[in-house]
């Protein structure tokens, strides 16, 4: 699916998210680094063998955002790259990330 086609806009940013497989303890917790947020999934980068349709629990912050626990199923691999759609995502939080991605959508670094 192209950008043209995508329901929600996405960005690349570089966020820190733990990341286990629901059925597992939190001791098995791992930390990953993000690709591309959209207010329905993201992309993180994992050298963990999480198969597509692994059912997963991803923490990370937002600045002015606060904290997000949300469950997602991973729905694509590439490589190291997973690619996971959020699920269950309350309002409020689809909200704050939507409000995040358009504040930094055009931000450059330098």
């Amino acid at each position: 699916m192209d950008a043209a086609t995508r329901k929600w806009k996405r960005i690349k940013v570089d966020v820190r998210v733990r990341i286990r497989r629901v059925d597992e303890p939190e001791s098995t917790t791992s930390v990953v680094r993000t690709y591309e947020l959209s207010r329905s999934g993201m992309s993180v980068y994992a050298s963990e063998a999480l198969e597509v349709g692994a059912v997963v629990w991803i923490e990370f912050a937002l600045p002015d955002s606060g904290e997000f626990g949300i469950k997602a199923v991973v729905k694509n691999r590439r490589g190291f790259r997973l690619g996971m759609e959020f699920v269950n995502l309350p309002e409020s939080q689809a909200v704050a990330i939507e409000r995040y991605i358009t504040a930094v959508e055009g931000v450059v670094e330098i």
